[in-house]
């Protein structure tokens, strides 16, 4: 029987499924193996200490796996992916395959078919696949630049909305939650922590928002029908680059083709009130898509590429 390795190697954590082509037979998870986040000791302690969990959990040796399939955020930094791949033809068998972490997340919702996957987590961007196997990418851009929907937009966000609700006299009690957080006693400590060097992770705002959404308060509430939507803008988007590639390429029924829509990262599987703004935005646009109903599992995806794909 041929045995896959399915890893998720983020910023933060890694995440990884040893199994069959059919079934899942252990999951890890760890610290990051990404050496532009931590450094190379760690993320040799952190690999072994997964690996050790697999092997101990399903049974099977390293030696006996077919293919691995690793999917890496910073895969376009060599040295990051340079690390990764020394690091695992050092201890495990078979062929190997790094690709970036979105391609896995893809595969983990539509393995290798049609469809388009939002992100959203603490940063957002959107990636696709046509009939035809063309990939499509909106947002990704960054903090400064994009994140739309993830959850540093989302703090920053909350924080030009308290400023406007100043202005307009309006109560919020993202008010004091961000001063509770932060330590803050008056709005201009607010301003000079928001405007500091260097930038601050406003990421870690995005709970107090969502509580406070959840709470009825309207300020948070705006802040994430505007996240849902912002990240709806690219949903569509991606949508419309991968049909106008595949009216190019003369995909038959590509005109009248219905697009899925997936989801996976932290901040739109939990924040409910900004997925279904998201949703409720792209069915305004076009009600033929059709949405998956459960998250995409990016460690699931991984394994599939290593048992579809990553073999000779």
């Amino acid at each position: 029987m041929a045995y896959f390795l399915g890893i998720d190697a983020g910023a933060t954590k890694t995440n990884c499924v040893l199994g069959t082509e059919t079934e899942v037979l252990a999951r890890a998870q760890g610290g990051s193996i990404k050496v532009a986040r931590v450094s190379e000791a760690n993320a040799e302690m952190h690999l072994q200490a997964i690996l050790v969990a697999l092997v101990q959990r399903s049974g099977i040796a390293l030696k006996s796996i077919s293919a691995t399939c690793v999917g890496l955020s910073g895969f376009s930094i060599a040295s990051v992916a340079d690390w990764v791949r020394n690091a695992l033809t050092s201890r495990v068998s078979g062929h190997l395959e790094l690709c970036g972490d979105e391609l896995i997340a893809l595969d983990a919702a539509f393995h290798g078919g049609r469809g388009i996957l939002a992100i959203a987590g603490t940063g957002s961007h959107v990636v696709g696949r046509t009939r035809d196997g063309q990939l499509v990418r909106t947002g990704g851009w960054g903090p400064v630049m994009s994140d739309q929907g993830a959850g540093s937009r989302i703090g920053l966000l909350a924080l030009r909305a308290i400023f406007h609700a100043q202005d307009a006299s309006e109560d919020t009690s993202l008010l004091p939650a961000i001063h509770a957080a932060w330590g803050s006693q008056t709005i201009e400590d607010l301003i000079e922590r928001g405007n500091s060097t260097p930038v601050v992770e406003f990421s870690q705002l995005a709970p107090l928002v969502a509580e406070a959404a959840a709470a009825g308060d309207a300020v948070a509430r705006r802040v994430l029908q505007q996240s849902g939507e912002e990240l709806a803008d690219l949903v569509l988007l991606a949508m419309r680059k991968g049909t106008a590639l595949e009216s190019s390429a003369s995909v038959p029924s590509a005109a009248v083709a219905k697009w899925r829509v997936a989801f996976t990262g932290s901040v739109v599987e939990k924040i409910s009130m900004l997925r279904e703004s998201m949703i409720t935005a792209i069915l305004q646009s076009d009600p033929s898509v059709e949405f998956l109903s459960q998250s995409a599992d990016p460690p699931l995806g991984a394994l599939w590429r290593a048992a579809h794909i990553s073999t000779p």
